[in-house]
């Protein structure tokens, strides 16, 4: 298989930063400003370049590049009223921005060639409260939670220079039925497609946060009901 899906629009990275909450005058350290090269080389932990504040939730081999959307950005700016562009600063912390393609049409497990770089799709991400902050909009997680916009993390299989305007190369797809959007769609409500739910906790590849997240949350009786534990900023 060797299928062209998309182009790179924006490839960005970022320094850590300190940044406001969005419900009092405290700062934040985040690398979630990231803002546009031409190019940069990646490494199996990330663009470098690209700094990583919070090392429990993000960045690592498993989680070493975040792929956004452009059909994305447009869907979230329908829901939450914004106007976003995605040709400056990453509204929502994304190194890869795309065409053509959103969550319905990639897979967990997929290879994905990128220049000269080879990627391997890990988990959906997991939204938190810092996307309600750095978008200044306070619903903003629960938009992207609920209706599963959320891009998709990936782990580095080759390292190499990738640059804006770049194919995206679908080389191999090993698990079609577990699309982000599939996966989304279930790590709301486990119960609404225990099949999917099945395969998912069974796949090697998935990322091992994502995968316990919803090994838990099938656990529960109305997972659908039950509060995302990363909606809300943690109490200090």
């Amino acid at each position: 298989m060797s299928q062209k899906l998309a182009n790179v629009l924006q490839l960005k990275v970022a320094k850590v930063t300190k940044n406001k909450k969005l419900d009092s005058k405290k700062e934040f350290e985040s690398g979630i400003k990231k803002y546009p090269l031409d190019k940069a080389f990646i490494t199996k932990t990330g663009f470098r370049g690209d700094e990583v504040a919070d090392l429990i939730h993000h960045g690592g081999e498993t989680k070493a590049v975040l792929f956004f959307s452009s059909k994305t950005y447009e869907k979230l700016n329908k829901l939450s009223g914004n106007s976003f562009e995605h040709d400056d600063m990453a509204h929502y912390g994304e190194n890869l921005l795309v065409d053509e393609i959103d969550e319905a049409d990639i897979c967990v497990g997929d290879i994905l060639k990128v220049g000269e770089a080879t990627f391997e799709v890990s988990q959906p991400r997991q939204p938190c409260w810092k996307l309600s902050a750095n978008t200044s909009t306070k619903p903003m997680t629960g938009i992207i939670y609920n209706n599963g916009l959320t891009g998709w993390y990936a782990r580095v299989v080759q390292e190499g220079e990738v640059k804006k305007g770049d194919d995206v190369i679908l080389v191999k797809r090993a698990y079609p039925e577990l699309t982000i959007k599939a996966l989304n769609r279930v790590i709301v409500d486990p119960l609404s497609d225990k099949e999917v739910t099945l395969q998912a906790m069974k796949c090697p590849v998935l990322g091992e946060q994502f995968k316990a997240s919803l090994e838990g949350r099938a656990k529960l009786r109305e997972p659908k009901n039950e509060p995302f534990r990363y909606h809300n900023e943690p109490q200090e």
